[in-house]
């Protein structure tokens, strides 16, 4: 009974130990199709380069591209999109980068521009855009101007399903902007699936606005992430105050939140810590994105 017993445990136990090295093999031979990224930086600091300098800064870094803005005062405004994207996009693509998202105003179909300026990213490829914001008027009752604002996202959502491109509406710190709990906007996008609108988790502004509850909101809102954006702050005066990224009170239990999600979705670098207006700033604002970007390596392993 013993030689029986043994036998059979032994040989359970060579069965454990040839399934579990076929399944590292197996799991070698195919990597997680949830890898964290594409990592891009927001461009907005870094509209006094030439786009062939951009696109070497973008190299330099190892990043795949940019967030690039498509809006009023950007790298293209929207009523120049058909031309103006193009020119861009190819003067990345020299370098093997691209446009990962542009930040646009846009909230609606009936936005300025807004047909042309999607229209001509789909065409080009650039799958994610961040939209503009809704914003609450206070001396109104606030779930009518709630249920208003989900009826325009819906309308807008079914125009990025036909062209093929999806809406990021980024959590934003303030009092008047939707998104700004979180609980808003997860009622705003029950409808919505994140294949037309997602949410882009700013870990700034969720920190700002949730302090020590964002774990709570994080749970809440996770199912409808489509993008992170990473940036970083202190209080200052009781203000929150841009700071390098990982310096600040954007908690490292957050950090590693973003890097164990799961979630195969666009990360974007902001660094809003210095003048963006300011041309003889540039050479600042790149060595700032040089550390941060380095910041982002150590804090989230992209």
């Amino acid at each position: 009974m013993k030689t029986n017993r043994r036998t059979i445990l032994m040989g359970a136990m060579a069965a454990g130990i040839h399934s579990l090295a076929k399944s590292s093999a197996i799991t070698a031979a195919e990597p997680s199709a949830t890898i964290l990224g594409p990592l891009c930086l927001f461009a907005k600091h870094l509209q006094w380069l030439s786009p062939q300098a951009l696109a070497d800064l973008l190299a330099e870094l190892d990043v795949a591209g940019i967030e690039a803005t498509i809006r009023a005062g950007g790298q293209v405004e929207p009523e120049d999109a058909e031309q103006g994207l193009p020119r861009l996009t190819e003067a990345l693509a020299r370098r093997d980068r691209r446009i990962v998202i542009m930040t646009t105003g846009i909230t609606s179909p009936d936005s300025p521009h807004a047909t042309k300026v999607l229209k001509t990213a789909a065409e080009l490829d650039i799958r994610h855009y961040r939209m503009g914001y809704y914003r609450y008027d206070l001396d109104r009752p606030i779930l009518p101007q709630l249920e208003a604002f989900t009826r325009q996202a819906e309308r807008l959502a079914d125009m990025n399903r036909e062209l093929g491109i999806v809406g990021l509406y980024q959590n934003h710190a303030g009092d008047r902007y939707v998104g700004a709990p979180l609980w808003d906007l997860r009622q705003m996008l029950e409808s919505i699936s994140t294949d037309a609108i997602a949410v882009a988790f700013d870990v700034r502004h969720a920190t700002v606005e949730a302090g020590t509850s964002w774990p709570l909101n994080w749970a809440m809102i996770r199912p409808h992430v489509g993008a992170f954006f990473l940036k970083d702050f202190e209080w200052v005066d009781r203000k929150p105050t841009n700071v390098p990224l990982g310096t600040g009170q954007v908690s490292p239990s957050m950090f590693a939140t973003v890097r164990e999600s799961g979630l195969a979705v666009p990360v974007s670098l902001h660094m809003e810590y210095i003048d963006h207006n300011d041309p003889e700033l540039i050479n600042a604002c790149v060595a700032a994105y040089r550390a941060d970007r380095q910041a982002a390596r150590e804090l989230i392993g992209i």
